[in-house]
């Protein structure tokens, strides 16, 4: 039941530097954040095996991320 494994995630920092390993494993599920700069943001919340299902918010700028950080809101329901 691999499918109904929910995945959050978030980062208030460099998402190329402190991530640069896991980058590939992010686009995988759908959360393509290599463009995110120096103090940007971003936070998803995705459905394993199911890409297209990703909730992204990203900012890239640290300027941006200090006036409305990356956030997500989700209401997950049982099957």
């Amino acid at each position: 039941m691999d499918h109904l494994r929910v995945i959050v995630g978030v980062s208030a920092d460099d998402a190329r530097t402190e991530l640069g390993n896991a980058l590939s494993a992010l686009r995988q599920i759908g959360a393509h954040v290599s463009d995110v700069r120096y103090r940007g943001s971003f936070a998803f919340i995705a459905q394993k095996g199911i890409p297209s299902k990703t909730a992204l918010r990203k900012v890239l700028t640290e300027e941006e991320s200090s006036r409305s950080p990356a956030h997500v809101i989700a209401i997950i329901t049982g099957t």
